[in-house]
This record gives C-alpha cells, sequence and structure tokens, in this order.
C-alpha cells in the first residue's frame, strides 16, 4: 500500500467512527454492530487487495475508527455558560453570525449569544439560537440584537430529525416567536459581511430581470437559494427528481474555475490556481456553504492544489479526503445532514458506475448531451436510492427521463441568467424562455400518475443494499488499487 492507499483506509475508518459514536449516543446497538461488520469486510478488502498483514491493518484502523469515535462523542456543546441550559421565557442580546433566512411570514436569525438576564441581572453565556422574527425590520449579518422570547430545545417534527439537523450548526436551543430589538451593528466580519451584501444585490438584480416564478427558479440554478421557489414548483421537482439541479454542486464550482481562468488568462498557471482557490472560497461562502457546496468547493480546490504542484489527481482519493477534512472540522455533517449523503453517494456512484454504464449506452445519441445525462443520473442513483426512499418516503420512476429533457438545458439557463445581471433584459429573454421549456418539462413529467411511487424502508434494508452494492464493486473494481480508480 502506498501512501494514497493508506489515507483512504484511514479516511473510510474514520468516517466508520464517527458513525459509531452516533450510535453509541443512540443505544442503538444493533446498527452498531451491523456497522462493525460493515467495517471487518473493509479490512479484509484491503488485506486481500494490498497483501498486507491483517494486525497492521487491525491495530492502524481501530486507532482511526477510535478517532472518529471521539471526535463524533465530544462534538456536542454544552457546559454551565451554554445557553442550552436554559429553558422558558428569557431576554438575551447577541449577534447574527450568518446570513438572515427570510421566509414569507417570518425571519429566521442565528444569533451568537453574549449575555443574558437572569433573576434581573445580566450573565455571561456562550452558544447559538435560532431566532424566530417578525418579517419587518429585517437584521442582516453582523446587527446586535435583544431578544425576548421562550428558549426551548428543538424537537424532532414527524419523521424529520429536526433536532439533529440544527445541531450539525451548533443550534441546540429556538425561540420560534421573539421580540427582536437591534441595540448596534456592525461586528460582523467584514468578508462575510460584503460578499452577503453581494448576494442581496445579485438577487434583487434577478429578481428585476425576472418576474416570479423564474426569478426563484434562476436564484436557485445560480445561487442554490430555494425560497423564491414556488410551493408548487418544489413539489413538481421532488416529483420527478430535479430537486439536484438547484443545488449548488460540482458543475458550479467548474464553471467558477473556467470563468476565472479565462479573465485571468494572461497570468500563469500557478497564479491562475490561485486566484480560483480563492473564488473558489468565496463563492461557497455566497451561496451558503451547504454541506454538497463545501464538498464541490474542497474537491475543487484538491483538484486545483495538484495541478499546481504538477501532481495527478484521483477523484475517488479526493472524495474522501474531502469526507475526512469535512467531518474532521464537524463529525455531525456525515450522520445528520442528509444533503452533504446525497452529494457524497451520488459523486461516489458517478466515479464507480459511470464509465461501466456508458458502455452499455452506446446506442443512446450523444446529441444534446442526451448520453452523458442519462449515464450521469443512473450511475448517481445506483448508490443514493436508499437514503431517498428512507429520508423522503418516495422514489421517482421518471427521473431518469425527465432529467435527460431537462439537464441539456440548464447550462444554458444559468450562462444567460449570469449574464443578464449584468446587460439586462435583452438576454434575460434567451434565460425567459430556456426556464419556460424546462419548467414545461418539469410540469409534464410531475403529471404523470406513474412519476413517483410513496416507498418505506426500514434501516435494515438500507443497509443490506448497501452491504450487496459494496460486495458487488469489490468483485468488479478490486482487480486495481483504490488509487488508480
Amino acid at each position: 500500500m502506498n501512501k494514497s492507499d493508506w489515507f483512504l483506509f484511514f479516511a473510510i475508518c474514520f468516517l466508520f467512527g464517527i458513525v459509531f459514536g452516533e450510535y453509541y449516543l443512540e443505544e442503538e446497538w444493533w446498527k452498531g454492530f451491523f456497522v462493525f461488520l460493515m467495517w471487518i469486510f473493509v479490512v479484509r478488502v484491503f488485506v486481500l487487495m494490498f497483501g498486507v498483514k491483517w494486525l497492521k491493518v487491525m491495530m492502524f484502523g481501530i486507532l482511526f475508527v477510535g478517532l472518529g469515535f471521539c471526535r463524533f462523542v465530544y462534538s456536542f456543546e454544552g457546559g454551565e455558560g451554554h445557553v442550552r441550559n436554559f429553558e422558558g421565557w428569557y431576554e438575551f442580546e447577541g449577534c447574527v453570525v450568518e446570513e438572515s433566512d427570510i421566509r414569507v411570514d417570518k425571519v429566521k436569525y442565528v444569533v451568537e449569544v453574549e449575555r443574558l438576564r437572569l433573576d434581573e441581572k445580566w450573565v455571561e453565556v456562550g452558544g447559538r439560537v435560532l431566532v424566530n422574527g417578525s418579517k419587518y425590520p429585517v437584521y442582516d449579518y453582523g446587527d446586535c440584537l435583544r431578544v425576548s422570547g421562550t428558549l426551548q430545545e428543538p424537537e424532532a417534527i414527524e419523521d424529520f430529525a429536526y433536532d439533529k439537523y440544527l445541531s450539525r450548526y451548533s443550534i441546540y436551543s429556538v425561540v420560534y416567536r421573539a421580540s427582536v430589538e437591534k441595540i448596534s451593528d456592525g461586528k460582523g466580519g467584514v468578508l462575510y459581511g460584503s460578499i452577503f451584501t453581494l448576494k442581496r444585490i445579485f438577487e434583487g438584480r434577478l429578481n428585476k430581470v425576472f418576474t416570479e416564478p423564474y426569478g426563484g427558479f434562476m436564484a436557485g440554478l445560480i445561487l442554490g437559494s430555494r425560497k423564491g421557489i414556488s410551493e408548487d414548483l418544489m413539489d413538481s421537482f421532488n416529483m420527478t427528481g430535479l430537486t439536484h439541479i438547484i443545488a449548488v454542486s460540482g458543475y458550479n464550482v467548474a464553471l467558477v474555475v473556467v470563468v476565472i481562468s479565462g479573465i485571468f488568462s494572461f497570468f500563469t498557471r500557478k497564479i491562475r490556481v490561485v486566484l480560483s482557490i480563492f473564488f473558489i472560497f468565496l463563492f461557497v461562502i455566497l451561496v451558503g456553504a451547504s454541506a454538497s457546496v463545501v464538498r464541490a468547493g474542497i474537491m475543487g480546490g484538491i483538484s486545483l492544489v495538484a495541478l499546481y504542484f504538477g501532481r495527478q489527481y484521483f477523484v475517488f482519493i479526493g472524495l474522501f479526503a474531502t469526507a475526512f477534512f469535512m467531518n474532521m472540522w464537524n463529525p455531525k455533517i456525515l450522520v445528520y445532514d442528509v444533503g452533504f449523503q446525497l452529494s457524497f453517494l451520488a459523486t461516489f456512484g458517478i466515479v464507480l458506475f459511470s464509465e461501466s454504464l456508458g458502455n452499455y449506452l452506446k446506442k443512446v445519441p450523444k446529441i444534446l448531451g442526451i448520453r452523458e445525462a442519462l449515464q450521469l443520473t443512473l450511475s448517481a442513483q445506483i448508490t443514493v436510492i436508499p437514503i431517498i426512499i428512507l429520508n423522503f418516503e418516495r422514489f421517482s420512476i421518471i427521473s431518469p427521463i425527465a432529467n435527460l429533457f431537462v439537464l441539456p438545458f440548464i447550462p444554458f439557463a444559468m450562462m444567460f441568467g449570469f449574464v443578464a445581471v449584468f446587460f439586462g433584459k435583452i438576454f434575460g429573454f434567451f434565460g425567459y424562455l430556456i426556464l419556460e421549456i424546462i419548467i414545461f418539462f418539469v410540469k409534464i413529467f410531475a403529471s404523470l400518475e406513474f412519476a413517483s411511487i410513496e416507498m418505506k424502508w426500514t434501516w435494515g434494508i438500507g443497509a443490506v443494499y448497501y452491504f450487496l452494492l459494496a460486495k458487488f464493486c469489490i468483485s468488479k473494481f478490486c482487480l486495481s488499487s483504490p488509487s488508480s480508480e
């Protein structure tokens, strides 16, 4: 095993350790035992593929599983001075540390608490609170607020683990109905504040060029923002398995690299690489830094670093390296962020199956990227099916066909939408036509009775699916080292 192979093994073991940590805290021992069997299977695969000794692999594997376990278990904030220890009606002060989330009937703020009024005295308190304030006025990132309301621990909403989802952002307390008063401003970082301001200006320009529902749709394509997309249109995306087109991913990051490389083509390659990495960072912050965007940004950054040093870049290694670094920073991403799970597994499926599926799709025409769209859609769906069904209890049968009709138009819609922001409604007209075509196809496919079916899978069915898929992958692809994939 070379260094890349060892790193891949360490990263996989670290991720297994995080999963062990989750089931340990939830006391779901039978799930932990199944995951343990999966880990033993992975160890056996590495032993057979690389001819290393069992003892050596087990020793290093246990070390990194333990690291992942400890990183997850000790990632939950608390202590005497944490706001999560207070429940009931309180008045507290703090500053907005994330972009304000403007909804139809309210505004959501993530407030970093600084002090809290307790028995007529102000005491220093730390931690984040999700505050639901009234629609007007709207406060911005960096504004410091005095909030009055009932602090409570978030709870699961039906089948959605809302409490775990918020803990992924280090939020353990919420105020659902708050009275909010601004006490000062300007305490946010200059870089973040400038980026959020730029985003508001960009979205404002989009809304001037494109009327609804096209403005919200275009903002979703370019910035990954779903706030302006109507509920009816979102339901159609869900029915047809097309929500991924309004989730910023690797394509958007690649587009940033292409644009920056073109603008600064007069610089040397290394300078263009550094500039591209910097603008990827800005873009990730601009679109909200969701887990799927961060994954795409880190993978893009790793590939650029490899280019900078003249090294070969392996997507498979890059994918697991990205998962390792993201979860070393925040281990809740792996188990609590469905967006990350779907993004990681979709990329994993494309890396493993895209080329093989291409051999079976040779008769599909290449015109307008039809073959490539079908190839990518099918290879991604192989690995994400259990996650989709377990979380959404729905599976889109029509998704591969819908993607064939819609995906070829997406790059053109994004291009005209971006240009229209700077050059006005002439380019916006072409963007409007393309969006109209996309929405037409989405509505047509969503109207079909068999567009999607409701399905319920237990955790065990999903685990067996992935185990059988892993066995198939190993038998088919383990003839060469993972680093050569």
